[in-house]
């Protein structure tokens, strides 16, 4: 019986049991090593949505930084960057279906990695829900570009399409997770092509270089700054393919590739895109300000109406809907990892004939489409509950970002292979996410400290946010706190169902 080792500090050493690997979680309850790096990548890239991002948050950020807003991208690429690169030195050293879960427990304790795990949680689920509601809304408004008598706010409307997402999306996730891949992965390149075509398009007719943009033309450091927060919200979910680390090929290679190389070439995309509608807009003498639909009204601008503009309102749709399906596999893997280790319901360990956690994919859909179902009820806007469901999540993810910044260079300090670079980029990733958080929640106070730095107040159910995040992360503390003085065994053992590079070129072998 092959033999792996299950680390008790930790470290993945000191104190160190050896368990069969038919206990390790995800280890034979997924089906394993079937997934090629273009599949793997596609959950991040889908999880990413980054068609569905290039709608709307470009103008956000334009709104702030103006003719910065590509510059606000760039450093965001960067600051993502070095949180992708935290991520891939523990990604060529373990995997795990738990992801920043397992890593975290692995530089910080068990402590911090059930609270990364339990921050990715809330981002994945909140996610799930901003993207049904994209479904909706670009549907809708696909439809309405066909059918102008139809109201693409109409609530029975917008309910069909969340049901209809969701029914789709958990029926693929159930069938094979490289059903899922295959599909996310030919959903984005539909979406995306759709995108550069219209990049594509502005260059000609407008021509290639923005003398304002480049120039920095009427450009405050404060509003590049507040670009950059806004812009960081589009990486959100890049880091996903972490969770299919039992099920990918070569996945001490290609984990780590796909997290990083996703964060680097969608993040390329976004600058190129952002410079592209800023582009496209400039003798509309600020018209982009005003657009509701920038993309289909750039198509418009250079004369594709009625044909790009239809494309691209059905690439969102597409895109939104890949991002659901990369939302739903990705938390029902952490669900089912958690729940191996004794934090969750015996249930959620459970698979199917194609070895997908079918219970918890059901378990984390179900809340994913109850809100936006409610909301839709309550008549309150989709567009609202997008930027509260997409906030909410962001604030998730960063926590799993920051402790995992944290936890790298730790991480190789205690198993002496300390690098220099790694403390850099751990340093900058953790405090960049420090200063995201709370630049969303307390931005006065940044404001009164660097004067240069103006940032617009918090206001509405906006300022509630924040409070509800921290209500989120003080049940999962106090979850884990419960646990460590009624199960102290269960709590120790947190994050350490992992099998290390070592343990899988012995089973290869």
């Amino acid at each position: 019986m092959t033999e792996v080792r299950k680390a008790t500090t930790g470290t993945g050493g000191d104190g160190a049991a050896t368990v069969p690997i038919s206990e390790i979680a995800g280890a034979t309850t997924l089906k394993r090593n079937i997934l090629s790096m273009p599949e793997v990548m596609a959950q991040s890239v889908a999880n990413m949505a980054p068609t569905a991002a290039m709608a709307l948050l470009p103008l956000l950020v334009f709104l702030n930084a103006g003719n910065g807003t590509w510059l606000s991208f760039l450093i965001a690429v960067v600051l993502m960057g070095c949180v992708g690169y935290c991520a891939v030195q523990f990604a060529k050293r373990m995997q795990s279906a738990g992801s920043f879960y397992v890593w975290v427990t692995h530089g910080l304790g068990p402590g911090a990695g059930h609270i990364a795990g339990w921050g990715l949680q809330l981002g994945y689920i909140a996610t799930g829900m901003a993207t049904i509601y994209g479904v909706g809304i670009f549907g809708a408004d696909f439809i309405h570009r066909f059918i102008p008598g139809v109201d693409p706010l109409n609530p029975f409307l917008l309910a069909a399409l969340f049901l209809l997402d969701v029914g789709v999306m958990v029926t693929l996730a159930i069938t094979d997770i490289q059903l899922s891949a295959r599909t996310a992965l030919t959903l984005e390149a539909i979406s995306i092509t759709a995108v550069l075509i219209l990049v594509v398009s502005t260059w000609v007719v407008r021509g290639p270089i923005d003398t304002a943009q480049f120039s920095f033309k009427g450009v405050v450091p404060g509003g590049i700054i507040t670009g950059i927060v806004l812009a960081i919200f589009a990486f959100v979910g890049f880091e996903s393919a972490g969770s299919l680390g039992m099920e990918a090929k070569n996945p001490y290679k290609n984990i780590g590739r796909a997290i990083l190389w996703s964060a680097i070439i969608i993040g390329c995309f976004y600058v190129v895109v952002s410079y592209s509608q800023v582009l496209g807009f400039q003798p509309t003498n600020g018209g982009y300000a005003k657009s509701s639909a920038p993309m289909p009204d750039l198509a418009a601008l250079i004369g594709l109406g009625g044909i790009l503009d239809k494309v691209i309102a059905l690439g969102l749709t597409i895109s939104a809907g890949a991002c659901t399906l990369a939302c739903i596999n990705a938390s029902a893997r952490i669900a089912l990892t958690m729940s191996h280790d004794g934090m969750g319901v015996p249930a959620l360990t459970r698979t199917g004939l194609k070895r997908t956690p079918y219970v918890a994919i059901w378990t984390v859909a179900v809340p994913m489409i109850a809100f936006p179902l409610l909301t839709t009820i309550l008549r309150q806007s989709p567009i609202d509950g997008t930027g509260w469901t997409g906030t909410i999540a962001t604030f998730g993810f960063m926590t799993g970002y920051a402790l995992v910044a944290f936890a790298a260079p730790l991480y190789l300090r205690r198993i002496n292979q300390a690098s220099p670079l790694v403390w850099v980029t751990g340093l900058v990733g953790l405090v960049s996410m420090i200063i995201v958080f709370w630049a969303s929640w307390k931005p006065e106070w940044i404001t009164a400290i660097l004067p240069f730095l103006p940032f617009p107040p918090i206001s509405g159910v906006y300022a509630w946010l924040p409070p509800v995040f921290v209500l989120w992360v003080a049940i999962g503390l106090a979850w884990y706190l419960i646990i460590r003085r009624t199960q102290p065994h269960v709590a120790s053992a947190l994050g350490t169902r992992y099998e290390t590079v070592e343990q899988h070129t012995a089973q290869a072998g």
